[in-house]
């Protein structure tokens, strides 16, 4: 070969070369980013869990909660009821069916319930379920809390008497996190006192919030005044009042290690001292109480950003643009009845602060809620929102007013694009609150259950459909999904912070108790891989442990061993 021909052949190499390199930089930097919508449909199965009516009397919000209550792992499924009727507790029989074990289990009170929360409150590898009452928002008494403890052998035990978890007069919503890391769950309990003009105009809301640190024997201790968390506070009048608080979330929103509190308030009323006519409610903010270490909380939201008015019911926790920090998204009145109080996503900017973008992204234009969530429903790598909700106390359900069950795809590229067709159902003309994500199937496709109730137009009571049960019909693209068992944190690893790393891109996710509205999402975290078949997670327990688990194949559930730095078999 001459050397004209040698240096062309070499000149070739080298194009070629270049060529394979750019082509493969530019797949892998595609695929990192996985900025096409992957495309992903669900079916409603809500028939697989039987006959199940929600009661019609009281409030009619509800809340939702996937457990695995028998460590057969496969998720399970409680709902909650109003009063009169039972709360149901479904076993996942591991081939797409439940059975309904309310009653032998010990779990289906009868008095009513709004919310619940779950979480392992005593480290025996069982999950406990604690409730809240219901009645006190909008109806003339408030119905008894419930700590139901797991006995590990299919029944649960009520503790409620010597737990002191007691709440106030109109405990809503709770959430559980360990709030000072010494590896038992905390329980925090969201009051938003009652609707005024039921009990005398101008009345006001003044029931406090309640913090319960947990003693590591199965009982509480009030802490609620000495940390600083009660959203009690001394208006201009000189009247005692609160915000009246919907919803709360635990969440490190600045990455320091301790637990912090967020509140969406959504009940301040005016003052006794001025009686609006005609009836008003007045825009309400957001509560961060940033953890100090010491069992006490201080109120940040005004410097974090957080100070948007708004009347707040709804929280979803997530890292939407995996930049590595937790953004924060809250359901409002939206635009039903002419609100000028939209939902907001609050986007951190990883210096304990945060920008609200929901304009910019393209989720603010969307009717009233309740629930959200964030989740990757279509697998590629980066989280998705579902919201819905209505409130046929003032009007808020029917076509335009109550939220049909939107559906916002991430794009990858820090903007959303809303696919509702995907779900299959209008549920605007439905009650609605309760909203609670979880791969019930264990296909790695995240589902999403949706709490119905009855409701009144005038003399009519219109029945709920039962409940809404949507499952995810997935595509070809890969997951993981993470069971933590912690030793030194509590047993479920909640508030631990695990990561997924596929080639140039890194995912997170908080494992939490307690999600949107009154609910408990998966306890089980699952990552979109897209084309990936394998990750690289890194758990950052809350003893402040951090391990590295290289190497997992994809399409699988993994269980992570605190401290044991190997996947359990």
């Amino acid at each position: 070969m001459n050397t004209l021909k040698i240096k062309q052949h070499r000149l070739s190499q080298l194009f070629s070369a270049i060529f394979i390199t750019t082509f493969l930089t530019s797949v892998a930097a595609s695929t990192d980013n996985f900025s096409k919508d992957q495309g992903v449909t669900f079916e409603d199965v809500s028939a697989i869990l039987g006959p199940y009516t929600r009661s019609a009397t009281g409030e009619g919000l509800g809340g939702i909660a996937w457990l695995d209550y028998d460590q057969d792992g496969d998720l399970d499924l409680y709902v909650t009821n109003g009063v009169f009727a039972a709360n149901g507790l479904f076993r996942n029989n591991g081939d797409g069916t439940f059975t309904d074990v309310s009653i032998t289990a010990g779990v289906a009170n009868g008095l009513g319930n709004s919310g619940v929360v779950v979480g392992d409150i005593d480290n025996d590898g069982y999950p406990d379920i604690f409730l809240t009452g219901e009645g006190r928002l909008s109806g003339p008494s408030q119905t008894p809390t419930r700590m139901y403890i797991n006995n590990g052998d299919g029944t649960f035990a009520d503790i409620t008497a010597s737990s002191g978890l007691v709440g106030s007069d109109s405990s809503l919503a709770a959430a559980m996190g360990d709030i000072n890391n010494d590896g038992y769950l905390d329980v925090f309990i969201a009051s938003p006192g009652h609707i005024p003009f039921l009990t005398g105009p101008g009345t006001g809301t003044s029931d406090e919030n309640k913090l319960y640190l947990n003693n590591g024997d199965r009982t509480f201790t009030d802490i609620t005044a000495s940390a600083g968390v009660s959203g009690l506070y001394v208006d201009v009048f000189g009247d005692t009042v609160s915000d009246g608080a919907c919803v709360v979330g635990f969440n490190d929103y600045n990455n320091d290690g301790w637990q912090d509190i967020v509140v969406g308030n959504c009940n301040a009323f005016f003052s006794p001292h001025i009686v609006p006519t005609p009836f008003v409610v007045r825009p309400t903010p957001l509560n961060l109480y940033r953890n100090n270490g010491d069992n006490t909380f201080t109120d940040v939201a005004d410097s974090a950003g957080l100070n948007l008015l708004g009347l707040w019911m709804g929280l979803a926790f997530g890292d939407y643009d995996n930049d590595g920090d937790i953004d924060l998204f809250a359901t409002s009145l939206g635009t039903s009845a002419g609100s000028q109080y939209p939902h907001a996503l609050f986007r951190n900017n990883g210096d304990g602060t945060y920008t609200e973008i929901s304009t910019n992204v393209g989720i603010s234009n969307s009717e009233f809620s309740w629930g959200a969530t964030f989740a990757d429903f279509d697998n590629n790598g980066g989280l998705d929102l579902y919201q819905t909700g209505s409130l046929p106390l003032f009007g808020i359900i029917g076509p335009e007013k109550g939220n049909p069950g939107r559906l916002f795809m991430n794009n990858g590229e820090g903007e959303f694009t809303e696919d509702s067709s995907a779900t299959g159902m209008d549920l605007s003309s439905k009650y609605t609150s309760g909203v609670a994500q979880a791969d019930f199937d264990n296909d790695g496709f995240i589902d999403i259950a949706v709490m119905t109730a009855p409701f009144s137009v005038g003399p009519i009571t219109v029945p709920s459909e039962d409940f809404v049960l949507l499952r995810n019909q997935g595509n070809e693209n890969h997951w993981i999904t993470v069971r933590l068992i912690g030793t030194q944190s509590n047993r479920d690893g909640i508030g631990a912070v695990i990561e997924a790393k596929t080639g140039n891109k890194i995912q997170i996710r908080e494992v939490r108790a307690g999600s949107s509205f009154a609910s408990s999402e998966s306890p089980w975290p699952t990552f979109g891989l897209g084309k990936y078949q394998q990750a690289k997670i890194t758990v950052t327990w809350p003893s402040g442990l951090t391990e590295t688990f290289p190497g997992n194949p994809s399409d699988q559930i993994i269980t992570l061993v605190e401290g044991s730095g190997e996947i359990q078999q």
